[in-house]
């Protein structure tokens, strides 16, 4: 059974890939490219996961997160082309929520999104 995703990220081509990726494993997938409007979209659609990008224009992923965390407790797989600081991975939850450079494969994205759905059953 295919879960509603969202992905939010300033690249289009990327934010297309995961798109391709996620679909052809049976989910719907939602995309916004930016913080603002992932925000928006997510009040819209209630997504079951959100994958985040965190260096975007108007509204980083760490501000977006936090606002995410006002309205609902979503697995969120955070991408991002350089890794964080410490202290910003520890606003993730252990086993519910997760990190992962870019680039993603394909069978990569697919099993952490799975992993992630499926921890939160």
């Amino acid at each position: 059974m295919g879960h509603r995703i969202l992905v939010i990220d300033d690249s289009a081509d990327l934010a297309l890939v995961m798109r391709m990726q996620l679909g052809r494993a049976g989910h719907e997938v939602i995309t916004a490219d930016n913080g603002r409007r992932g925000l928006r979209t997510f009040y819209e659609t209630r997504p079951d996961l959100v994958v985040l990008d965190i260096r975007m224009p108007e509204l980083d992923g760490w501000a977006t997160l936090e606002r995410i965390r006002d309205l609902a407790d979503v697995p969120v797989l955070i991408v991002s082309g350089q890794n964080p600081a410490p202290e910003k991975l520890e606003h993730l939850r252990p086993g519910l929520d997760a990190f992962q450079l870019k680039p993603v494969s394909g069978p990569e994205l697919t099993q952490l999104v799975d992993e992630l759905l499926a921890a939160r059953v």
